[in-house]
């Protein structure tokens, strides 16, 4: 199997469990705040099926993929019942923020597993700099005598990379993504009804420049976490 292909394969797998972690972490804390809406349609779960979305899980993925190392997507929306919410405002906005709040969780938990493993395993800083390498597409590094345990540190760099991209891009304050359902909240009736209106063209707008926008927040993330994996 040629490289690149083994390496869009392996990060479309982990965004893909990526997004049923953001989809089961939302149906759970809604379930936990006394809306059992998500749960009871089958969302409190990893299994991606359950959270597939044919645009934001397949087409958009697919077509980006082949372009750019860095690929975004989404799972089918997480439905909520305010009304059965003990305190609706309140427990829907910490619903909705469990999503990004478990993919950074995930991208910090993979973290600190590899500065597990660049202090246990022999020779892993080699290692770890070939995952960041080829997680960016750079096929000209060498993949020359890696290690077994190789395979294991790809998907922990993949992990990180892919969750706090995916958490910046829910927390994007867009009507259709979770900063913009939490922006809502604090937006007057007037001003929310028109924000929800323009929908549509804030869709047209981020096809164009949504992704350099996410870049201005994610490179700086990824750059720290990127400090600590090698200075810890």
């Amino acid at each position: 199997m040629p490289l690149n292909v083994a390496l869009i394969i392996f990060e479309l797998v982990v965004m893909v469990l990526s997004i049923s972690l953001h989809d089961c972490a939302q149906a759970w804390a809604a379930n936990r705040l006394g809306d059992p809406t998500a749960r009871m349609m089958g969302r409190m779960t990893m299994n991606p099926a359950r959270h597939f979305d044919l645009l934001g899980t397949l087409v958009w993925p697919v077509l980006f993929i082949f372009r750019s190392p860095l690929v975004l997507g989404w799972g089918k929306p997480i439905t909520f019942t305010p009304r059965n919410f003990r305190n609706p405002s309140r427990d829907e906005m910490i619903a909705t923020l469990a999503g990004p709040a478990a993919q950074l969780s995930a991208a910090v938990i993979a973290l600190i597993a590899l500065i597990i493993v660049r202090h246990t395993v022999a020779d892993s800083t080699l290692s770890i700099l070939t995952a960041s390498a080829l997680a960016m597409r750079n096929l000209g590094v060498s993949t020359e005598a890696l290690p077994s345990i190789f395979p294991l540190i790809l998907f922990l760099y993949f992990c990180i990379l892919v969750n706090l991209l995916l958490f910046v891009f829910n927390l994007l304050p867009l009507p259709f993504l979770d900063g913009g359902k939490i922006l809502l909240h604090y937006l007057p009736y007037n001003a929310a009804q028109t924000y929800q209106g323009m929908s549509m063209y804030f869709m047209f707008g981020f096809f164009f420049l949504g992704f350099y926008v996410i870049q201005i927040f994610f490179l700086p993330i990824m750059s720290i976490f990127q400090a600590l994996l090698f200075s810890l």
